[in-house]
């Protein structure tokens, strides 16, 4: 039962998408409404981010609005909100929740109670200093930060701390960069860049500690002190690069039981020193030569690692965080039958390997002519990661490369060798995004596996495993056709595509080989028991053994493929859309099963879909599931061309949801890009409305949309929104713009999810839904009616889709303007007085 009384319970949303802030909050958010619903509460979210799928929830009020103090305020006023529950928004809702708190007046009535953390609490964990002093205070072992405001006070502490320095924001007014020193000459401009993030213009400086290896952990605690430990993980790279620009592997692999029952032990001291009830991610640094440790970081608040460690262990972290927050004692949760009896008490176990690989923008924003800086420090650069599962670390590794949408070709023993011995060197001792790549080429010419350890400080361990899957390429390659060294290879997570590339062939020779000698793949349960004790599956990964434990769902089951990873041009809204074809489905009463790998999305949480593959998403991988599932459609995002066209070779029912397969060119800052948007139902096409997008700004221009008649006799086949496009040269917002002759200066294109996403909101009209009824002949009379008169609705409000306030010269250092609202990654919304 649960000790706290509560009728009206705030949400407040993460906000838009940025670095480090991708869409696991609002994933969250989603899977925990329902469940606090159940509590009987009333349940509320505010949140300003387009692509959110939690506004779209039926289990809460959801008011979409700028997140500010003055809107949260309003809110809690106008629907007497008694309890705020911030910890599911990540750091950017606890900090808002916090200027909240310090903004209240007398006339603004009681505050409301907050959940997860006392309001004190709350207060001191928004202050790094202070928390750092605190902990300090209680025995745990922090390194000492100093605090400055004037730039004569951060060359003053020049003199007592010696470089190399981290410095970073006091009060930061977005996410916190730690920012290394190494050279006096570097001081000034980080202590500058650290002020200007700062909402006080104070600093916090501290003495760094790269090299040292870089540790999580994911702990729970509730209101009576019970504590458990959920997972770990290490990163590759050591401190001094990003740890989500670093390959991570959980479990832990390198370090001895008695260093991580001490990070336990320590972890769970900081949950009993604030007090907490809910969820704690603490980061580590530790010296491997004098075994020392250091408390580095704390997060008592969803983030990536509490949604992997949800992923990787299949332990439901936050059903049962929402569960502690709500003052429900860790042994009397009770879940749903989704899930085992009494899971919520048990502490996971791991019988495999995860990897997770970052992904990075560059390629995407090269094809759009912006070059960036690609080398890795402590300011993250990535913007998305994948997962790859296995037995072993390489056959994970492998997967997740794969995962990771790499070339076949790119993980190979031939590439990376046009690089001279100069340049390879200087990317060991300076990285960039192709780390591990270069560090297989490295040991392929030659370099002494402890010479690359002490150039990198990365442990001798992932040399020695990367010298066993070169030298396993190797000899693969060498052995074309030899059905020993395709199990060999199989067993380790080498892919068809990839054999086929090594022995000169193509993947469906290779498939055709595996299967006449029996080299198959079983798919293993997600279990936190480890199978110890009866559960209900729903996610499994490949690998080679001996025994299957995934079975068929049923016979009226469709497959969706998730957008993966994300990046530039995807970001959150592919996994949006695909989280709402899902849903859809499900309410169509279809079985479903849906493949991915990035633990960000919300496609992956455990109750969205009958069962799940965290796999790679290339042919050979589909159809290993194709051919257990027996799906009787497969709907596949437009942009993944091949994989389409694989399918459609292999005589499957593919349905495409519109997408483009690149970044669609945006304006210039001299002129504009209008569309004039419609929907296909696969028969006819019907008028939607005009929007206006000018650079970080787009718009729905207020007047009805006709069609052309080009276009009303054109036949787009496949069910979706698209636009029209053209460009003006003018730098205004129109009411009125004249729809051209279609012609060689207009084009048509599907609309970007992010656009869909935001259209949906707006109008308020289920355009991806709409989609997939109409993929599968579902359409009802209601859909054609409203398509019909869709162009003369009224919109609920005047607002429009801006690129958000994210600092990319920080993170990438671009020759030129990114916008975003074309590449999707960052987005919030603007209301017209």
């Amino acid at each position: 039962m649960s000790n706290i009384t509560a009728n009206n319970v705030l949400f407040i949303g993460a906000g838009a998408n940025d670095f480090g802030r991708e869409a696991e909050y609002d994933a969250a958010i989603y899977q925990v409404m329902p469940e606090l619903r159940g509590h009987g509460v009333n349940v509320y979210l505010i949140d300003e981010n387009p692509y959110s799928l939690s506004l779209e929830s039926l289990a809460a009020t959801a008011i979409w609005q700028p997140l500010t103090v003055e809107n949260i305020k309003a809110v809690i006023k106008q629907y007497q909100i008694d309890t705020v529950l911030p910890l599911f928004g990540g750091e950017r809702a606890l900090r808002l929740w916090s200027q909240t708190v310090q903004a209240w007046s007398h006339g603004d009535g009681p505050v409301p109670q907050t959940l997860g953390l006392t309001i004190d609490m709350l207060l001191r964990v928004n202050n790094v200093a202070v928390l750092t002093s605190m902990m300090a205070d209680a025995g745990l072992p922090v390194i000492t930060n100093h605090v400055a405001k004037a730039q004569e006070d951060a060359n003053e502490l020049l003199r007592e701390i010696k470089l190399p320095l981290m410095v970073r924001a006091l009060h930061p007014n977005q996410a916190n960069t730690r920012q290394i020193v190494e050279r006096l000459d570097e001081f000034e401009t980080a202590v500058n860049s650290a002020k200007s993030q700062s909402m006080t213009q104070e600093i916090v400086i501290s003495r760094a500690i790269n090299g040292m290896k870089e540790v999580s952990l994911e702990v729970l605690r509730d209101f009576r002190g019970n504590k458990m430990q959920i997972g770990a993980s290490e990163d590759m790279d050591p401190i001094g690069i990003h740890t989500a620009d670093s390959l991570s592997v959980s479990p832990t692999l390198t370090l001895s039981d008695q260093i991580l029952e001490k990070m336990r032990f320590y972890a769970f001291q900081v949950a009993d020193l604030l007090d907490l009830r809910g969820v704690l991610h603490v980061q580590f640094a530790v010296d491997d030569l004098t075994n020392t440790i250091y408390i580095i970081k704390i997060s008592p608040y969803i983030d990536q690692m509490a949604s992997r460690m949800a992923l990787v262990t299949g332990y439901p972290v936050m059903l049962v965080a929402i569960n502690l927050a709500m003052g429900v004692a860790l042994e009397e949760i009770v879940l749903s039958h989704d899930f085992g009896k009494k899971m919520a008490m048990m502490e996971p176990m791991m019988d495999h390997v995860t990897v997770k690989l970052p992904i990075f923008p560059f390629g995407e924003l090269e094809q759009a002519g912006v070059s960036v800086n690609r080398q890795l420090n402590s300011i993250q650069k990535s913007v998305g990661s994948t997962i790859g599962f296995g037995r072993t670390f390489i056959e994970a590794l492998e997967k997740a490369i794969r995962s990771a949408h790499f070339n076949n070709a790119s993980f190979s023993p031939t590439n990376m060798s046009h690089s001279s011995d100069d340049a390879l060197i200087q990317q060991l001792i300076h990285p960039e995004d192709n780390r591990v790549l270069l560090l297989v080429e490295a040991i392929k010419r030659g370099y002494e596996i402890d010479e690359l350890a002490e150039l990198t400080n990365i442990d001798e361990f992932f040399f020695y495993q990367l010298g066993h899957l070169l030298k396993l390429e190797l000899e693969v390659e060498q052995q074309a056709d030899s059905v020993e060294a395709l199990r060999r290879a199989k067993k380790y997570g080498l892919s068809d595509g990839l054999l086929a590339r090594f022995w000169q062939t193509n993947f469906k020779n290779i498939a055709t080989l595996a299967h006449e000698n029996h080299i198959e793949p079983t798919f293993k349960a997600l279990e936190p028991s480890a199978g110890e004790f009866p559960e209900n599956a729903r996610q499994y990964y490949a690998t080679y053994e001996e025994e299957n434990e995934s079975l068929p769902v049923s016979d009226d089951t469709v497959l969706v493929i998730g957008s993966g990873a994300f990046r530039m041009g995807d970001a959150a809204a592919g996994g949006y859309a695909t989280t709402i074809v899902l849903s859809e489905l499900r309410r169509l009463q279809y079985h479903t099963v849906i493949m991915n790998n990035n633990a960000s999305d919300a496609t992956l949480l455990q109750n969205l879909a009958d069962k799940q593959y965290l796999e790679p998403l290339e042919i050979s991988d589909v159809m290993k599931v194709v051919a257990l599932e027996k799906p009787i459609a497969i709907i596949v995002p437009g942009n993944r061309r091949k994989l389409i066209d694989a399918l459609t070779d292999l005589k499957q029912n593919v349905l495409i949801l519109p997408k483009e397969k690149h970044v669609p060119n945006g304006p210039d800052d001299t002129e504009t890009e209008f569309a004039l948007n419609v929907f296909s139902d696969g028969h006819n096409i019907y008028p939607i409305n005009i929007t206006q997008h000018m650079t970080g700004e787009l718009r729905i221009v207020p007047e009805i949309a006709q069609l052309p008649i080009q276009l009303a006799q054109t036949h787009l086949e496949n069910p979706g929104v698209y636009q029209v496009i053209w460009y003006q040269d003018t730098s205004e917002w129109v009411k009125h713009v004249d729809v051209p002759d279609i012609s060689h200066d207009t084009w048509l294109r599907p609309m970007p999810f992010g656009q869909v996403a935001f259209m949906s909101k707006v109008m308020q009209v289920q355009w991806l839904r709409m989609t997939v009824r109409a993929l599968l002949s579902r359409m009802t009379l209601q859909d054609n009616e409203l398509l019909v008169n869709v162009n003369k609705l009224i919109l609920q409000a005047d607002v429009a889709m801006i690129a958000s306030d994210i600092n990319y010269a920080l993170h990438l250092q671009p020759t030129q303007t990114i916008d975003g609202t074309r590449f999707e990654i960052g987005v919030g919304i603007k209301y017209d007085e």
